[in-house]
């Protein structure tokens, strides 16, 4: 399996590219930097250029089968740039008949918001994240009219530490254990988008993820 990835110098994605190559998945990035990630295994295509560089775009998309994005912004970014490089995605996949979508979102996104606790839903959900969750939301848009085979992946705020293997998910549209704890591992976070690569369960639906 080839996987395109877009966002793998971010938290995240650098975690999803680390995995996937360990597993003897072949992994073509677009990067900004391709020195973030020249200590990586081998199995690595570094694409250089920018999300906005349609031909980059395309180039990195071509012959996957099956594409992961996980672009990332500073929390209060205003330039909407996970919508428009999604959008960007979408147009060069279907160029390239790629099918396969799984998107990094984040839960308190669409009807999530529901989902998050008082605090975030009502101090820093307002002070601090709106810009996020617009952005999120426009780019679920873009998802969810694609007529592709999606998969958003909505988790809990991150954390550091190692990947456990261990953690929940489940329908955004259904209720969250409050049991549960509400932050998650970024490597757990790669982890489930790795396995979305070949699972149907959430095949277009957004799920939420959370330890």
């Amino acid at each position: 399996m080839r996987v395109a990835v877009f966002g793998s110098t971010g938290g995240v994605g650098r975690h999803f590219v680390k995995q996937a190559l360990e597993k003897g998945v072949a992994v073509t990035a677009l990067v900004r930097s391709p020195g973030k990630l020249a200590d990586l295994p081998q199995g690595l295509t570094l694409v250089p250029g920018d999300i906005s560089d349609e031909d980059a775009v395309y180039y990195t998309v071509a012959g996957a089968n099956a594409v992961v994005c996980a672009l990332g912004a500073p929390l209060q970014d205003k330039s909407g740039i996970r919508a428009t490089g999604t959008a960007q995605i979408i147009r060069a996949m279907k160029d390239a008949c790629v099918d396969r979508l799984v998107c990094l979102s984040s839960i308190g996104a669409g009807d999530s918001y529901k989902l998050i606790p008082a605090h975030y839903k009502y101090l820093l959900g307002p002070l601090m994240m709106e810009n996020m969750f617009a952005d999120h939301e426009a780019q679920e848009a873009e998802i969810t009219a694609s007529g592709l085979d999606w998969i958003i992946a909505r988790p809990g705020p991150y954390r550091d530490g190692e990947r456990t293997g261990t953690y929940a998910h489940g329908l955004s549209s259904k209720a969250l254990d409050r049991k549960l704890k509400f932050r998650i591992n970024r490597a757990d976070v790669a982890d489930f988008l790795i396995r979305q690569l070949s699972d149907n369960t959430y095949l277009h639906k957004p799920a939420w993820l959370t330890s």
